[in-house]
């Protein structure tokens, strides 16, 4: 495989691991993230809120073949506290890359990297792609607009736009801020000594879909050359899984004894309990599923963090 592919938020979690891998299938990578990265050629600062910095991106890029946009805020109580910002960047900013490449890139493939988050409490399980958009804090909301101003795109213009809807993914480098990278780096202090012997926690009754980014990446590569135009996919492993089972397994990997504390901070007002979700669709549609294992992702995270701390 092969052709110019540019990625944004290409310094991120997913951006760093998305970028590797498309590399290593042949593909030539131009990044852009709101930092500089260090020591990576090819990649150039873009601010994705201002529309001129967007479209000279896009120049520089040119003549791309296919974009990733991942540039997002992604972390929803940061969203809840400055939603306007969210959806400056997460609505907005998709709204000029698409208009940008509508002038200067017509051809290129546009894929969408959304949330699960769209679909709010499922009305059932596994969700679907057809489930309704209900959208439940600000930055679901975000991604829902995007996401049906992809559609409209697609469907009024003709645009080739894929939506990718991911449910949860971790794995090594996920900032410690999001849950389950948050319990394996407060292991990993705590057997180096580094803090008390307790793990700070938010809700541990929510049910989750946990995707090992090595998979994601994977999933999102296969949308370049297979996922058909106009679609929404759901990327997921297929299978749920209880919080306060997930740090159980954490904690019963950790060289030395820890106990559990919740922390009122960590709790958010409003939180889906349980959501799991089905990838039939783009398992039918490109031959991709999930191989790496729950277990997989939580010994590669605690890993990761054992060898950052």
């Amino acid at each position: 495989m092969s052709g110019r592919v540019l990625v944004t938020g290409s310094s991120g979690f997913v951006g760093l691991h998305l970028c590797t891998h498309l590399e290593s299938r042949g593909y030539e990578v131009f990044g852009c993230d709101q930092v500089a990265a260090e020591n990576q050629t090819q990649r150039r600062v873009c601010d994705i809120t201002d529309t001129t910095s967007v479209e000279e991106i896009v120049q520089w890029a040119a003549p791309v073949d296919f974009v990733v946009h991942l540039a997002a805020v992604t972390f929803v109580p940061e969203a809840t506290r400055s939603p306007a910002q969210v959806v400056d960047v997460n609505l907005l900013g998709t709204i000029r890359l698409i208009d940008a490449l509508r002038t200067q890139a017509p051809k290129a493939r546009f894929v969408f990297i959304g949330s699960s988050e769209v679909y709010g409490s499922p009305q059932e399980t596994p969700v679907t792609e057809e489930h309704d958009l209900s959208p439940e804090n600000p930055y679901a909301i975000s991604k829902a607009a995007a996401d049906h101003y992809c559609r409209f795109r697609s469907q009024n213009d003709g645009m080739d736009i894929v939506r990718m809807r991911p449910f949860n993914h971790s794995g090594p480098g996920q900032p410690a801020r999001f849950v389950l990278s948050s319990f394996a780096r407060q292991i990993a202090e705590i057997e180096a000594g580094n803090r008390d012997p307790a793990i700070k926690v938010g809700n541990l009754e929510a049910v989750r879909d946990f995707t090992h980014v090595d998979d994601v990446v994977r999933a999102y590569t296969s949308a370049l050359q297979d996922g058909r135009p106009g679609e929404a996919y759901n990327i997921c492993s297929g299978e749920s899984h209880r919080i306060g089972d997930a740090l159980e397994a954490l904690v019963a990997m950790a060289d030395v004894e820890i106990s559990i504390e919740v922390d009122p901070e960590r709790l958010r007002p409003i939180d889906v309990p349980e959501i799991w979700g089905s990838h039939e669709k783009f398992t039918r549609d490109t031959g991709w599923r999930p191989s790496k294992s729950f277990e997989t992702l939580l010994a590669d995270l605690l890993g990761y963090w054992r060898g950052a701390v």
